[in-house]
């Protein structure tokens, strides 16, 4: 079979200890995507510029403007990832019952979202908000964005509605 070929849109990506992020700009409070660091199972070279985020349950494919830039991204995630792998398995040696999952949530189900097709499956955990495309990439932890409620508030609209605001955009 043919090589497939990838049309790339151009991202701005973020990667801290938890979420490797991506947005439409550096612009933008809230990501298209993220992707826990815990569900990366490994990070390889895909030819030039190109790098693969390889999941469990899915690939991302990536391309970074020079083959320095994405040699840096595959040192950097794989680094973050074992480290990642290793508190996990500190964690299970401590803690037996402790699992990799994330917190399980205190409310979840799906809610219409303006701007949105079809409804997101969303959950509350902690102080956060997370949406997500279904219920399956809830399952798999693979999201839209999260909404850090310390810096948001939650506004009755009528009988079936509600607005999220934040400084930075508002949830209806």
């Amino acid at each position: 079979s043919l090589p497939r070929s990838y049309i790339y849109q151009k991202r701005w990506v973020k990667l801290d200890a938890d979420y490797l992020r991506y947005f439409d700009s550096e612009k933008d409070a809230y990501s298209k995507r993220f992707i826990p660091v815990s569900s990366i199972a490994r990070v390889a070279g895909v030819g030039d510029q190109k790098f693969e985020v390889i999941t469990n349950n899915r690939n991302f494919v990536f391309r970074a403007e020079s083959d320095a830039d994405r040699n840096e991204w595959i040192r950097t995630l794989q680094q973050i990832a074992e480290e990642r792998k290793s508190k996990a398995l500190e964690r299970t040696l401590v803690s037996p019952t402790a699992n990799g999952a994330a917190d399980p949530a205190d409310k979840s189900g799906f809610l219409e979202l303006r701007g949105f097709k079809h409804k997101l499956f969303v959950a509350v955990a902690g102080d956060k908000v997370f949406l997500y495309k279904n219920a399956e990439d809830y399952r798999l932890g693979i999201g839209i964005t999260y909404i850090e409620m310390n810096v948001g508030n939650v506004k009755e609209v009528d009988r079936r509605g509600f607005d999220l605001t934040t400084p930075y955009r508002i949830f209806r």
